[in-house]
């Protein structure tokens, strides 16, 4: 096993727990108003730094050239350590009136809820794929689709994600200044935001990866854990959109609800918080009672 990823821990050690995958240039600490949400309703939280971000290891050239993959195998070996290394755990809860999520008795299971976003979510999806034994739930929020994009369209926009990021290293305080200005971004993790862009692993911006290396609709047929896919209908910026979800109305995988919010963009959460937090703690509540 390589070196584990960095990752934040909050919440009792035998609370419902989720795992929370960010996007590209994200970080567990971007990911703060979260944590502190979920963490509020009595969950347990594990908030990871993929492989090349915030404090986890960077990348090697030999992985970069199976970025993907390497990505999938980093989320495999965190859930591996949880259900190895945790002292007690549990995958269902009881739901009281106030809405805190409490351990039901005589369940014993050490299955999270896998909660990604974009690269994060493509990389939970095809985890869930294929070690579904290893999480009890999945949250996959606007995931990036592998095969919509040529890999020049992704080396490109790997390439603009470097120059943005060199940009704000240029100037910091501004960075931090539109950052803070901006209406979508909580005022809790603008700052974060900015650190997590300065810590990304630019030989992975390079290679334009965001997703291992699996055809979303082939994924999302073959999933056999409980799934919710939220996203918007923002022109532009969802990735999934109203255009997808006609895709997997098509698959028809009864494994798999749906969520539209209606007006966010690809980051759901910080677009449309009250539209996601309805959508997503609703169909956790359900999935753990």
């Amino acid at each position: 096993m390589s070196t584990p990823l960095a990752r934040i821990v909050a919440g009792p050690a035998t609370a419902p727990t989720l795992v929370l995958l960010h996007g590209i240039t994200g970080s567990a600490v971007s990911q703060a108003e979260a944590i502190d949400h979920w963490v509020g309703r009595g969950y347990r939280v594990i908030a990871a730094d993929a492989r090349g971000h915030g404090l986890s290891p960077r990348w090697t050239q030999a992985e970069l050239t199976r970025a993907g993959e390497v990505l999938v195998q980093d989320v495999i070996d965190l859930l591996e350590e949880m259900r190895s290394g945790r002292p007690v755990a549990r995958d269902r809860a009881e739901i009281p009136s106030g809405g805190q999520a409490v351990p039901a008795d005589g369940v014993d299971s050490y299955r999270p809820v896998v909660v990604g976003h974009s690269m994060g979510a493509a990389t939970a999806m095809v985890v869930a794929v294929r070690r579904p034994e290893l999480l009890a739930g999945l949250v996959l929020l606007d995931p990036a689709r592998y095969g919509t994009r040529s890999p020049e369209e992704l080396r490109a926009r790997g390439a603009a994600r470097k120059r943005a990021r060199d940009a704000e290293l240029a100037n910091l305080p501004d960075a931090v200044a539109r950052a803070l200005a901006d209406p979508d971004m909580p005022a809790g993790e603008a700052i974060a935001g900015v650190w997590a862009s300065q810590r990304v692993d630019t030989a992975l911006l390079d290679t334009g990866v965001v997703a291992p290396p699996v055809p979303w609709e082939e994924a999302m047929a073959a999933l056999r854990v409980p799934t919710l896919l939220v996203t918007g209908d923002r022109p532009g910026s969802a990735r999934v959109g109203p255009a997808g979800l006609d895709v997997l109305a098509r698959i028809a995988n009864p494994h798999v609800a749906t969520a539209l919010v209606p007006g966010a963009g690809h980051d759901v959460r910080r677009t449309r918080p009250e539209g996601f937090w309805a959508a997503v703690d609703l169909w956790l509540n359900r999935l753990l009672v």
